[in-house]
């Protein structure tokens, strides 16, 4: 078994990408993923994409960084900051990974409260423009 920090390097690769196309190879089919801003868990691969892709089009990857890493065993947990029309984002991102390499789980937590709804808020919009493009 690889620890996290082997299976973090395609997440960082691809993360600023033009192409989303690596999220089919780094999500496992039954991926669950846990949003700030839903309140149920979004089960499967092809939910689980649209919302990182959302996020991707909300997050003003521009500004985004992580400033904080941590990996134990097939866990990561990183620390981010961005800056979405002015209001300051400070958040964690919850990877768990299976032996392959691939996401199991996946968990935002964000604050300040402000930043919940401003990242709310885009995530709407972006998830209403993956529907109707």
């Amino acid at each position: 078994m690889q620890p996290a920090e082997n299976f973090i390097i395609p997440w960082h690769e691809n993360l600023h990408g033009h192409s989303d196309s690596f999220l089919d190879t780094i999500l496992d089919e039954a991926v669950t993923f846990h949003s700030p801003v839903v309140f149920r868990p979004i089960e499967g691969i092809e939910l689980t994409k649209a919302y990182l892709i959302a996020a991707g089009n909300s997050f003003n990857l521009n500004e985004f960084k992580y400033t904080n890493e941590l990996h134990v065993g097939t866990n990561s947990i990183l620390e981010f900051e961005t800056k979405i029309d002015e209001i300051f984002v400070n958040g964690v991102d919850m990877i768990e990974w299976n032996d392959q390499g691939q996401i199991i789980t996946f968990k935002v937590m964000i604050r300040p409260y402000q930043a919940v709804e401003k990242v709310k808020e885009k995530m709407q919009e972006a998830l209403e423009a993956l529907k109707n493009g």
